[in-house]
């Protein structure tokens, strides 16, 4: 993963996009999580930007990815 790391050992950004100070964390059905979790920590935490990313675009602000 690429990335500047900040305090605390976090990535302050993910290649050229700058990552929000505070994390949003949400508990997944049983289910859902057993299968993310199967993801290696880095693509999890890349895949779960990715998804929430395009959701939001396509949800929240009507523009697509």
């Amino acid at each position: 993963m690429t990335g500047i790391r900040g305090y605390g050992g976090m990535y302050a950004s993910v290649g050229e996009q700058k990552l929000a100070e505070k994390a949003i964390s949400v508990k997944l059905p049983v289910d859902v999580d057993t299968v993310v979790r199967t993801l290696s920590n880095a693509d999890r935490a890349n895949w779960l930007r990715r998804i929430i990313t395009e959701a939001a675009q396509k949800e929240l602000t009507g523009n697509s990815p």
